[in-house]
């Protein structure tokens, strides 16, 4: 079961909606947050700079920066920019984009179902990272960016939420900086929330899918805690972590294309022939080159796009991962043909997120890199099956758009 509660925290206040939410964090790189962060100082985003935004030369100590970053949460509630929540309550936050709209139920869920394996995971974490975002929750002492969890369609959560959100005013409703549409609707009716709680009971189990070093950092925290304080309750807020639960049926997922930064000692002849030999190679014009289907790549070199079609595919009998277009990009072009053996770390090998497009893929050319690969998006119940296998997914599998916000909601601990 999934044990969902209210809300209890703090709210961007209505006038400061436009000025305070930030962007999606994960679609934008370092430079790029800098750069807004400077032109939006009394955006959120002052308050989750990063070090790797800073040059090395002029970079801060971690101490220093979490310092900077306490700073400006605390320039924001001196300011006004929140306010407080009149009583605990569910939020329906809907986002849309494009042709595309997605509704989240924004709650709080136990840390518990992480720790037991109710909260199904698909990507290894790495410590560093974890390290850091515990040390900010330390420091800080505060988070505002929902981890976002997929359920299983349920017919029953969607008629309620259509119901609910038919019959209320939203409180919110607005587009900032990147034209996404978002509306917010809050939730106070005591039997409204008891009717979702009981449906999300009927959930056995939900899915990550953005937020997998902050549910484990919040996990971290959350022992942290325990372990100064022997009396503490179950019910502290540290016990609990800030979710957005969404209809997988709804999600949108997008590819992250790769760009290698040299064709290993070979020229372009050399490299189409070992393509050649377990691929299909099929020229096509820049606007046929996105696949269209799960096992077909498009592939940018010399300004020319082609087509590639695996001449076979692996046994997907014992793990659902290698039947992944990524993993089979890694296993049968990028270690084998290019060279790159960790797909983790091979500063050779860079990625693309998905809403660059196909674009995005032939700037990297322009910038020198040697080839650029365009994927399929991995589906939700490839992902699904993976998870609920026990597997992980190689980096950089999913790039779920749009996503959620930082700013709107405020957790304090």
């Amino acid at each position: 079961m999934t044990r969902i509660r209210a809300f209890d925290g703090l709210l961007v206040k209505k006038s400061r909606v436009e000025t305070v939410v930030s962007p999606a964090y994960d679609s934008l790189s370092p430079d790029q947050r800098h750069s807004f962060a400077v032109e939006h100082p009394q955006n959120y985003i002052n308050a989750m700079h990063s070090l790797d935004e800073y040059p090395e030369n002029s970079r801060p100590t971690l101490q220093e920066l979490l310092a900077i970053n306490s700073a400006n949460l605390k320039k924001m509630l001196e300011r006004g920019d929140f306010e407080p929540l009149p009583r605990p309550a569910i939020f329906v936050y809907t986002l849309a984009a494009d042709d595309h709209q997605q509704t989240a139920v924004v709650c709080e869920i136990p840390i518990e179902h992480y720790d037991t394996g109710k909260v199904l995971k698909h990507e290894h974490t790495r410590s560093d990272k974890e390290d850091l975002l515990v040390q900010y929750l330390d420091v800080v002492g505060a988070s505002s960016s929902p981890v976002c969890l997929a359920y299983k369609d349920n017919a029953d959560i969607n008629a309620l939420l259509k119901k609910t959100t038919a019959s209320t005013p939203p409180l919110l409703n607005f587009c900032a900086h990147d034209d996404v549409e978002q509306v917010l609707w809050r939730i106070e009716d005591a039997q409204v929330i008891q009717h979702l709680q009981e449906l999300f009971s009927k959930i056995e189990k939900t899915y990550l899918t953005d937020g997998h070093h902050r549910f484990a950092a919040c996990s971290r925290y959350a022992h942290k805690c325990r372990s100064r304080n022997s009396s503490y309750s179950a019910d502290d807020r540290f016990n609990y972590v800030l979710v957005a639960l969404l209809s997988a049926d709804e999600l949108r997922i997008l590819p992250f294309n790769r760009c290698v930064r040299d064709l290993n000692g070979m020229n372009t002849a050399q490299f189409l022939r070992r393509m050649a030999e377990n691929f299909a190679v099929e020229p096509v014009t820049g606007t046929d080159a996105a696949p269209d289907k799960l096992h077909q790549f498009g592939m940018y070199v010399e300004n020319k796009w082609y087509r590639l079609t695996p001449r076979f595919l692996p046994c997907s009998k014992q793990n659902p991962v290698n039947l992944l277009d990524v993993t089979i990009l890694q296993e049968q072009i990028l270690n084998p043909i290019l060279g790159i053996a960790d797909a983790r770390s091979d500063k050779r090998l860079d990625y693309v997120a998905g809403d660059a497009g196909l674009a995005g893929v032939e700037q990297k050319s322009a910038q020198g890199w040697a080839v650029g690969f365009a994927c399929h998006p991995t589906t939700m119940v490839q992902l699904m099956q993976v998870a609920d296998s026990g597997a992980v997914m190689p980096p950089k599998s999913t790039f779920f758009d749009p996503k959620m916000r930082s700013g709107l909601f405020l957790r304090l601990y």
